[in-house]
């Protein structure tokens, strides 16, 4: 049974746990390679011009009623797959706890934190976020007035709300590309090092 308590794969016990993780990686990079082989395809280029100007993209020829149902196609398989997962990590799901403000305040930061329109932006933004919390929980150790309880304010929830505005805000104004803009550039540097033309 692939979901049971325990799993033996050539000698090495799995729990639970374990599974998930390495079935929730594998599927992570099958997806990640699937569509940034989608977004250097035709379909991929007819996505941007629709995205940047879609009546300029039905202009030049791009079928907008197919390409449109195409990505709603493709976003539905991804989407129906993450909600897959999440059942298994949970064991339920209500449409409340998938869908309200607070998920989709941090799906947006996880896209723009990580660098809009990049697939590799996406996946570093959603480690960020998935990160952020276990730093922010360790803070009441080192800063006193900040409370690891709900009840107390200021608290930690709250300053996640906060660190997830401010974190928008900042990488909107001084780095639209995001953290993959960020890489790049640190990339760029240590390939023209010591020059810097």
């Amino acid at each position: 049974m692939l979901f049971g308590e325990r799993l033996d794969v050539t000698g090495v016990n799995f729990t639970k746990d374990q599974k998930i993780f390495w079935l929730s990686f594998v599927l992570l990079v099958i997806f990640a390679l699937a569509a940034r082989n989608i977004a250097r395809s035709r379909v991929g280029r007819a996505f941007n011009a629709i995205r940047d100007r879609d009546i300029a993209a039905g202009v030049m020829g791009v079928s907008l009623a197919r390409y449109k149902t195409t990505a709603f196609a493709v976003s539905s398989f991804y989407a129906g797959c993450c909600g897959a997962l999440f059942y298994l990590t949970t064991g339920f799901f209500t449409p409340e706890r998938l869908v309200n403000l607070e998920v989709s305040v941090l799906f947006i930061a996880m896209v723009l934190v990580g660098g809009a329109g990049t697939i590799s932006g996406a996946i570093l933004g959603a480690f960020f976020f998935t990160l952020l919390p276990k730093f922010t929980r360790t803070l009441p150790e080192y800063v006193p007035f900040v409370s690891g309880s709900a009840t107390e304010t200021p608290n930690v929830f709250q300053l996640e709300t906060v660190l997830y505005g401010a974190l928008i805000m900042v990488f909107l104004i001084f780095e639209p590309r995001g953290l993959f803009g960020l890489w790049l550039r640190i990339r760029n540097y240590w390939k023209a090092w010591p020059f810097s033309y």
